[in-house]
């Protein structure tokens, strides 16, 4: 098959108020580069914005890749698809027939557990704790599968929608397995090269494979800061794939194609659009604000993407963040409008730009977005200034190694009026617990990229006392939450 790729169009020539949107969206968020995709019709326009990296000053083009965070899900489910179409599985396949690693609470539930539980986020269980966000990078797929046993449910299989990163990767992962090419390998086999998307790898091959790459920023005291770019298998698939804009305009075209662009059937019509079909309920303004915003009349999540409307225009949406990076895709398959939005740094702020660049096209009426969606983001997290300082009478009550089985040793040293801490199986996981009322610590991390993340969230580290001794710290980072108990001396390992 032949690439259809085609160069892209200015966005200005679609419409003069989009540049400036993104201008002034993207100028708010403080964000250094981008890469804006839109397509209309068949027509694609693409907009450059900013600069790679502060560090450097090199400006973003339209070959520039971005990491998109969990926008990847969509391409997994996509992968699935293709082999769907090809007849060499079957959505309901159970996991464990490719991936026997991946084990969840219930073993009965492990045993049901279907691709298309996983690419539907229907396993009933919550993000929690660094099995779902925040270990060592260095630390396989594989770990993460094993240790999701640690993580009871908190609804019923199959009963709703709850968000988990590890289930999509457990799907990328079986692509690759079934291929035997690796999930990159099969993506760009089956998607990747018949669409011309040269510009597109992830995990650990994309620092190799993408020389001309955003690099990643995040806002930390009140400052733009670079921070480092994390390259891992570990949640590729759930997050982890780098686009650029110029192929995020092919990737576009294809949803909203019915899987042929430019004259090629790339993907059966059937079996993509089974992937944006809903497949289990979500709640409006509840759950992952982006993806269902509280005017929304409908939420639910189908295959790796999120099915809603915006007032009442049907659309397929995802969003996608991680310590240095927010992107979103957005797709209104009746108007026959799709965008693209990746953006060199994290931050609510950016969540605004493709919503109101939607409503420009749709002609919606003129609306605020930036201003409707911090009325309805949670308010900023006090400074450690306004936490409680009074410190105990006695820290070293405190202080000792907490274990959880799969997030491994809490570390609590104490130092002066506050404790020093540390989660040694975690990315740049340190942070210092400030006094904030009785048994409870502010938690301030050491590292930019958490600091950054954290800036509208009330990190707490609790603790449960038996007999004037600490006995367990709930460690509570929303929506991360874990309880560690106390360890025996002889334990830790």
């Amino acid at each position: 098959m032949t690439s259809t790729k085609t160069l892209p169009r200015s966005l200005d020539l679609l419409d003069p108020r989009l540049r400036l949107i993104c201008d002034a969206h993207l100028q708010a968020a403080r964000v250094p580069g981008a890469s804006i995709a839109v397509v209309a019709g068949d027509l694609g326009y693409q907009y450059s914005y900013g600069i790679k990296s502060i560090l450097t000053g090199e400006r973003v083009t339209a070959e520039t890749s971005f990491n998109i965070g969990s926008c990847s899900k969509a391409f997994v489910s996509a992968a699935v698809a293709s082999l769907v179409a090809a007849g060499e599985v079957s959505w309901d396949d159970p996991i464990s027939r490719y991936v026997p690693e991946f084990r969840l609470y219930d073993p009965e539930v492990t045993r049901q557990v279907s691709l298309r539980d996983l690419s539907a986020n229907r396993l009933g269980i919550p993000r929690a704790g660094l099995t779902e966000f925040g270990l060592d990078p260095a630390l396989p797929a594989e770990f993460v599968f094993e240790n999701l046993r640690h993580t009871p449910p908190i609804h019923p299989f199959r009963n709703r929608h709850t968000y988990v990163n590890a289930g999509h990767t457990a799907n990328a992962v079986a692509v690759g397995r079934i291929t035997s090419k690796g999930f990159i390998g099969a993506l760009r086999a089956r998607i990747l090269e018949p669409l011309g998307m040269s510009g597109t790898s992830g995990g650990a091959a994309a620092r190799t494979e993408r020389a001309d790459q955003a690099g990643w920023h995040c806002v930390a005291d009140g400052e733009v800061v670079a921070i480092d770019t994390v390259f891992s298998d570990q949640y590729l698939g759930g997050g982890g794939m780098v686009v650029s804009g110029a192929d995020a305009l092919q990737w576009l075209r294809l949803h909203l194609g019915g899987g042929i662009v430019g004259g090629e059937q790339v993907i059966s019509r059937e079996a993509l659009l089974e992937t944006h079909t809903p497949q289990t309920a979500a709640r409006s303004g509840k759950d992952i604000l982006s993806l269902f915003h509280p005017e929304a009349h409908m939420g639910a999540y189908a295959l790796g993407w999120a099915v809603t409307d915006l007032e009442g225009h049907p659309m397929v949406i995802h969003s996608g963040g991680d310590f240095g990076i927010a992107a979103m895709t957005l797709l209104f398959p009746k108007a026959g409008i799709g965008i693209a939005s990746y953006c060199s740094t994290s931050g609510r702020g950016t969540i605004a730009l493709p919503y109101a660049l939607a409503a420009c096209l749709l002609g919606l009426p003129t609306r605020d977005w930036k201003a409707y969606f911090e009325a309805a983001s949670p308010t900023a997290a006090p400074t450690d200034e306004t936490a409680t300082r009074e410190a105990p009478v006695d820290l070293s009550a405190y202080v000792g190694v907490y274990e959880h089985p799969a997030d491994g040793p809490l570390v609590v040293e104490n130092s002066a009026e506050v404790l020093r801490c540390c989660l040694n199986r975690g990315y740049r996981m340190a942070f210092t617990a400030v006094p904030a009322g009785e048994h409870r610590f502010a938690m301030r991390f050491d590292s930019p990229e958490w600091r950054g993340l954290m800036a509208n969230v009330r990190p707490v580290l609790a603790f449960t006392m038996e007999e004037g001794r600490a006995t367990k710290a709930d460690w509570v980072v929303e929506p991360l939450h874990r309880e560690f108990h106390r360890a025996d001396p002889g334990s830790i390992t």
